[in-house]
C-alpha cells in the first residue's frame, strides 16, 4: 500500500470517528448488570464429522467435554467458503448484501463493482464487535479475518477493542509466508498496526490463543463482560504442526477411506448425529478404491490424514487451554461458549492444481520457491500439504459435497453450545435449523440489546438473522423454517425437511435437484418427479430471496472446464443394473428342471 493511500484511509477513519462523536450510531445505553460473556470459535475448512462428538476417530476431548455439557445442534448452515460465512457471522445478514456475494479472490466478470460484491466487509451495517463494544463489552478477537486489509476494514475499525489477525485467507501456520502467488507474504495486524514480525515461537493455533487469553487477562476484574472471537486457521492448508506431534497418528489411518467413512457412519448413528436410516455418500468416480491403490501409493495419502488429524487435535487443545484459564479465573460462571466450522472440508490440493495450471493464480513456482513439498516435510513448519478430495470425503461423512458446493458437505457444521449448567446437556438436536446469520441477534438477545441495535429498518425483507436465545439458553428445541444461499452459481433453499440444491457439473447435475434431508441426509435421492409442486415451491422461495439479497449468479466460475479435466464418469454399477444379457433358453429350461 502507498503512503499516500495510507493516510487517505487513516484521515478517512479519523473523519467517521468524528462524525460520529465518542458514542457510535449504533449505541444502546440501557443495557442491564451481569450480561453474559460470549466465546465464539471458528475452526478453518474443518469437516462436519471430524470431532469425536459428532463421529471422528480424531482425538478431541475439549471440544467433546463442551458438547457433552452443553447442546450439539446438526442442522447448523454456513456459507461453501469462510469469507461468505464470516461475513454473516460478524453481520448476521445475507452475505450478498454485506460485501461478500462472492469471495474476493472469485468474483465473476458480470460481479464486478456490483454493491454487494466489493470482496470486503461493508462499512454500511454494523458488525456485532461494535454493538456489544457501545454497550458496555470488552471485544476482543485473535485469528483469521479475511474481511478486508486497508485500514477502515480491519478488526481495530470494525469493532474490537483488541485484536490480533491474519488478514489473508490463508498462509503459513509458522511465519508471513504467504498461501498462494497472489499473496506471497501474509498481512498480520495487531490493533490498528501492521506487523512486520510476528510474535517469537508464532504458531498459529498457539500464538491466536495465547492473545485472546492475554487480552481477556488485561481487563478481568473490572466488571465489564466481554465478547472474544477465537478465529482459528486451522485446519486450512499448509497443514503443519509442531515437530512433536508429527507422528501422533502415525499409522492410524492405514486402512484407508473406504473402511473410516462407513466406521464413521456408524458412530454418528449410535451417537444419534444422523438417524439410523442415513446412506454414505458414495466415493466420488475419480477417487480409486483404498484396497486399489498400491502399498507406497496408501502410505502417502494415509500421511496426508495422519497430519490432517494432529493438526485438529493440537486446536481442540488450545480450546482446551482457554476453557482451562476461564475455568481457573472464575470467568465460565456467566460465559456463553460457541464452537462451529467456517465451512465444509476441503478438497483442494493446491500443489496438484499448481502442477496442471502453472502460471495461473496457483503457480508452481510460488510452491516451489516458498514451501518444501516433498513426502518427508508433510506437516511441517516449512512443508506444503492439504487434505485432498478423498479424505475431504471422509471428513464431511456421510454428506454429498464439500467445501465449494451447495451439498451438505459444503454447508452443514458442526454446532456445539455451550453454558454452565445447560438444561439440555449432552442433547444432541436434529431438529432445528439454524444458520450461522443468526448468531449475531442471539448473542444480542442473551446480552438484552434490542435487535434494532443490529438491524436498520431498511434492512426489513432482508434475508436476517434470527434470534435462538430459546435454543441456546435450553428453553426450547426450536429452530428458523428456511434459508437461501448462494456462491459461485451454487444455490440451494432449504424449508423444513425439503431442499432443493442447484450445483455445477461435474459435482452437480446443472439443474434444481429436490432432496428430503429427513429421509435422505446425504441428498442421494432426487425426488422432483415425485414432488415437483414442492420443487416448484422451493424455486420460487429462492428466486424472491435471490431478488431481495442482492444475488447476482455469476456467469464464470471456477467450475468451467473442469468436468474436461477430471477422468470420465464410469459406467453405472448397480446390482440390478445393467441386467446384462438375455440368457440362452437351453439354459434357463436345464435350471428349471433340475429344480
Amino acid at each position: 500500500m502507498t503512503m499516500y493511500r495510507f493516510c487517505f484511509y487513516a484521515l478517512s477513519g479519523l473523519a467517521l470517528s468524528l462524525l460520529l462523536g465518542s458514542g457510535s450510531a449504533y449505541a444502546q445505553k440501557d443495557w442491564t448488570a451481569d450480561r453474559p460473556n460470549f466465546v465464539v470459535i471458528v475452526g478453518d475448512d474443518l469437516g462436519f464429522s471430524d470431532l469425536g462428538s459428532f463421529g471422528g476417530e480424531i482425538r478431541t476431548p475439549n471440544l467433546d467435554r463442551l458438547a457433552s455439557e452443553g447442546l450439539r445442534v446438526t442442522n447448523f448452515y454456513v456459507a461453501a467458503t469462510c469469507s461468505p460465512t464470516r461475513s454473516m457471522l460478524m453481520t448476521g445478514l445475507d452475505n450478498h448484501v454485506v460485501g461478500l456475494g462472492a469471495m474476493y479472490e472469485q468474483t465473476a466478470p458480470n460481479q464486478l463493482d456490483l454493491p454487494g460484491y466489493e470482496g470486503t466487509l461493508s462499512r454500511e451495517y454494523p458488525t456485532i464487535a461494535e454493538v456489544l463494544k457501545d454497550n458496555g463489552y470488552h471485544t476482543y478477537m485473535a485469528g483469521k479475518w479475511h474481511l478486508g486489509h486497508e485500514p477502515t476494514m480491519i478488526p481495530h475499525s470494525r469493532g474490537f477493542e483488541r485484536s490480533f489477525s491474519i488478514l489473508n485467507g490463508a498462509g503459513s501456520h509458522f511465519d508471513m509466508t504467504g498461501g498462494n502467488d497472489a499473496n506471497e507474504e501474509s498481512e498480520f495486524v495487531e490493533d490498528d498496526e501492521y506487523l512486520t514480525r510476528l510474535p517469537k515461537n508464532y504458531y498459529s493455533s498457539r500464538t491466536f490463543t495465547d492473545k485472546l487469553i492475554g487480552y481477556i487477562e488485561s481487563n478481568r476484574g473490572d466488571g465489564q463482560p466481554f465478547f472474544a472471537h477465537l478465529a482459528f486457521q486451522v485446519p486450512h492448508d499448509p497443514l503443519q504442526v509442531p515437530d512433536k506431534w508429527l507422528r501422533r497418528y502415525l499409522g492410524e489411518y492405514d486402512e484407508g477411506w473406504d473402511v473410516l467413512r462407513e466406521r464413521r457412519l456408524a458412530r454418528m448413528k449410535a451417537l444419534g448425529i444422523v438417524p439410523e436410516h442415513t446412506e454414505n455418500s458414495p466415493r466420488l468416480w475419480y477417487v480409486p478404491e483404498w484396497d486399489k491403490l498400491t502399498g507406497i501409493a496408501q502410505f502417502t495419502n494415509a500421511r496426508r490424514m495422519e497430519v490432517y488429524a494432529a493438526v485438529v487435535e493440537y486446536m481442540d487443545k488450545e480450546v482446551g487451554r482457554l476453557v482451562d484459564y476461564l475455568e481457573e479465573n472464575g470467568l465460565l460462571e456467566n460465559t456463553y461458549i460457541v464452537f462451529f466450522s467456517d465451512n465444509g472440508a476441503n478438497p483442494q490440493d493446491p500443489i496438484a492444481q499448481a502442477k496442471k495450471r502453472a502460471g495461473v493464480i496457483l503457480g508452481a513456482n510460488f510452491y516451489a520457491t516458498n514451501y518444501r513439498t516433498a513426502f518427508a516435510s508433510w506437516g511441517r513448519k516449512d512443508g506444503f500439504v492439504a487434505q485432498a478430495t478423498a479424505w475431504a470425503q471422509l471428513s464431511t461423512t456421510p454428506f454429498s459435497g464439500f467445501k465449494l458446493t451447495s451439498y451438505e458437505g459444503g454447508l452443514r457444521s458442526p454446532l456445539i453450545v455451550w453454558k454452565p449448567g445447560h438444561s439440555r446437556a449432552g442433547q444432541v438436536n436434529t431438529d432445528a435449523i439454524v444458520h450461522v446469520s443468526d448468531m449475531a441477534p442471539t448473542l444480542l438477545d442473551l446480552a438484552g440489546i434490542p435487535e434494532d441495535a443490529l438491524y436498520r429498518s431498511d434492512t426489513e425483507g432482508l434475508q436476517r438473522g434470527e434470534s435462538q436465545r430459546a435454543l441456546f439458553d435450553g428453553s426450547s428445541s426450536a429452530g428458523r423454517t428456511s434459508f437461501g444461499t448462494e456462491l459461485f452459481g451454487g444455490r440451494a433453499y432449504r424449508e423444513g425437511r425439503w431442499k432443493i440444491t442447484w450445483m455445477h457439473a461435474p459435482y452437480g447435475t446443472d439443474e434444481w435437484q429436490l432432496f428430503d434431508l429427513e429421509a435422505d441426509p446425504a441428498e442421494l435421492h432426487d425426488l422432483s418427479a415425485a414432488h415437483p409442486q414442492v420443487k416448484s415451491q422451493l424455486i420460487a422461495a429462492f428466486d424472491a430471496y435471490a431478488a431481495a439479497n442482492n444475488v447476482t449468479i455469476p456467469d464464470r466460475t471456477a467450475y468451467d472446464g473442469l468436468e474436461d479435466n477430471l477422468p470420465p464418469r464410469p459406467p453405472v454399477d448397480a446390482p440390478d443394473w445393467p441386467r446384462g444379457q438375455e440368457k440362452n433358453w437351453t439354459t434357463e429350461e436345464e435350471t428349471d428342471n433340475e429344480h
